[in-house]
């Protein structure tokens, strides 16, 4: 029965984690847009501080999109890439 209840709480914490969250008023996913620009920024960031040819690191968990961020993608990419500058000049 103690199994039964761990399965059931790791498939719900996984389901949470996988779904994606959608904008009422466009009806388009807005956080997985979010962290593949958070993704795509922060290599980009990382390339501009080290070079063209440099190979991106392993990009950090996607943080949470600021309340004011509309466009998904492009608020993703903005932060990830200052991101990835900071993380490339320490």
């Amino acid at each position: 029965m103690k199994n039964f209840f761990i399965a059931l709480l790791a498939a719900g914490a996984l389901a949470s984690f996988t779904l994606p969250a959608h904008n009422p008023e466009t009806s388009e996913v807005i956080v997985t847009d979010y962290c593949d620009g958070w993704k795509d920024g922060y290599c980009e960031g990382w390339k501009d501080v080290k070079g063209p040819y440099s190979i991106c690191p392993i990009t950090p968990i996607c943080p949470i999109a600021e309340i004011d961020c509309s466009q998904g993608y492009r608020c993703g990419y903005n932060r990830g890439f200052k991101a990835g500058m900071r993380a490339a000049r320490r």
